[in-house]
């Protein structure tokens, strides 16, 4: 049996829910479905290999109880091993992550003051798109500034409670110089018993993790466009061309060469490739050639591996007047773009603004919940208003996705960095042509997300 790995569940799930959900959203037969292990947020599933890319492609992004889940495949052990081309990037990919590891526990003691800040208090609580919780920490004396440290919006962080033998993994939100604000995909228990907090950086593990989804897919998918894609892309079928037309072009101050690149980047049914030295106007050229394919009435996702490059793209092509959407966290968008990142046009939208009232009255039960009270309270009442808060959060996660898949069908460009593409957010999304640009600049292991949701590419950056 090959594995089917499930994640994030929602909290008090059992392995009948997890089954149920399986048969119905991947159409498997029951009887098909093997053990069920529950790990926390993670449901480990056996499936028949034959099934797994099929579920992967049905599950990835579907929702279950108003939370889209991310789904990837596990595939038994390959008996070639080191020959199977995925494995050995999945292992590559570990690698990177276990020596991350290593180097935040073998920093020296001034490294680990930079990257841990001790003492730190609960300021103030608020809700954030997606249900999020977000804390914001400050030193006991509001007047006393942070320590310096390295932790930067989009930082992965533990909060760890004083005295306690538990964390919460989140994200760096906002930082100020007096204060710091993470972002938890479920609001903690108890915040109000603990006199204080130590963060500290963490290993950065969702950039890992989609990744690794994508390898495990891609490995095990047969008879879709992916499993054709990646035939091609890995030399075993030779990519098709249509005739070359005649460009009509949009920017009048492409030079013949950069118009020779967008006609044949057009006429690619797989994959194009569009090269050169720096200066030579390879973005330029992509930036057209997106623009030629809006025109043709397809959906584009313009990818990048850093920030800088995606809000190259983006400024471009916000010039000359695309409706785009920009996914990522604003705090790491260029200032003049953040109102085309997909949190602000969110935050805008009437159901957003609904679903905030619903989760700031979410919070507010939680937080009275784990108040300590002299007088003894009603039994179950703690529970009772738990329950009604978790159910808060659901309406507030149900209409925020309602206001996010508006946005996105309104958008003929998503642009995104590589490891920025989350299922939870396109959920089953898919665009007619993928742009990578700095390709060069990336690894292959992070090229494989966009291939997964796209039915052609093309690769642009430098020659060497």
């Amino acid at each position: 049996m090959a594995h089917l790995h499930l994640e994030p569940l929602a909290p008090r799930l059992r392995r009948g829910d997890v089954l149920r959900f399986v048969c119905e959203a991947g159409g498997i037969p029951g009887a098909l479905v093997g053990r069920i292990e529950l790990r926390g947020a993670l449901a480990v599933v056996e499936v028949p290999p034959q099934w797994l890319g099929r579920l992967v492609k049905a599950l990835d992004g579907a929702s279950m109880n108003e939370r889209r889940l991310h789904a990837r495949a596990v595939a038994e052990t390959n008996a070639a091993g080191e020959d199977d081309h995925f494995a050995r990037l999945a292992h590559c990919l570990q690698l990177e992550a276990d020596a991350e590891v290593e180097r935040i526990k073998s920093d020296g003691p001034g490294e680990k003051r930079e990257k841990s800040l001790t003492g730190l208090v609960i300021a103030g609580e608020d809700s954030g798109l997606g249900g999020r919780w977000i804390l914001t920490f400050a030193k006991r004396n509001r007047s006393q500034r942070l320590p310096w440290n390295r932790m930067e919006p989009g930082t992965p962080v533990l909060v760890s409670p004083d005295g306690a033998n538990e964390s919460w993994r989140g994200i760096v939100c906002e930082r100020e110089t007096h204060s710091l604000s993470i972002a938890l995909d479920e609001p903690p228990d108890g915040t109000d018993q603990f006199s204080s907090y130590t963060l500290h950086i963490s290993a950065d593990q969702t950039s890992r993790q989609r990744q690794t989804a994508a390898l495990d897919r891609a490995r095990s998918t047969s008879r879709d466009r992916l499993a054709e894609l990646r035939d091609i892309l890995l030399g075993q079928k030779p990519p098709e061309f249509a005739a070359v037309e005649p460009l009509a072009v949009l920017d009048s101050g492409l030079n013949a060469s950069q118009q020779d690149a967008i006609a044949h980047a057009l006429a690619a049914k797989d994959v194009a490739i569009i090269h050169g030295p720096p200066g030579t106007g390879k973005t330029t050229a992509v930036v057209e050639l997106i623009r030629q394919a809006v025109r043709r009435g397809q959906k584009v996702l313009a990818c990048a591996p850093s920030n800088i490059a995606v809000d190259n793209l983006l400024e471009r092509l916000l010039a000359h007047g695309e409706k785009l959407v920009r996914l990522g966290h604003p705090a790491r968008v260029l200032a003049p773009l953040r109102e085309r990142t997909l949190d602000v046009l969110a935050l805008n939208h009437p159901d957003t603004r609904q679903a905030r009232k619903f989760a700031k009255q979410a919070f507010a039960l939680f937080r009275q919940a784990g108040k300590y009270t002299r007088a003894k309270p009603e039994p179950g009442a703690r529970q009772q208003m738990r329950t009604e808060a978790r159910a808060l959060l659901t309406d507030a996660r149900r209409m925020e996705a309602q206001a996010v898949e508006s946005i996105l069908n309104q958008a003929t460009v998503v642009c995104a960095t590589l490891t920025g593409l989350d299922s939870e957010i396109l959920g089953q999304r898919q665009f007619d042509l993928a742009v990578i640009d700095e390709a060069g600049q990336s690894t292959e292991a992070a090229c494989w997300l966009p291939l997964l949701r796209s039915g052609k590419v093309v690769l642009a950056g430098d020659h060497f």
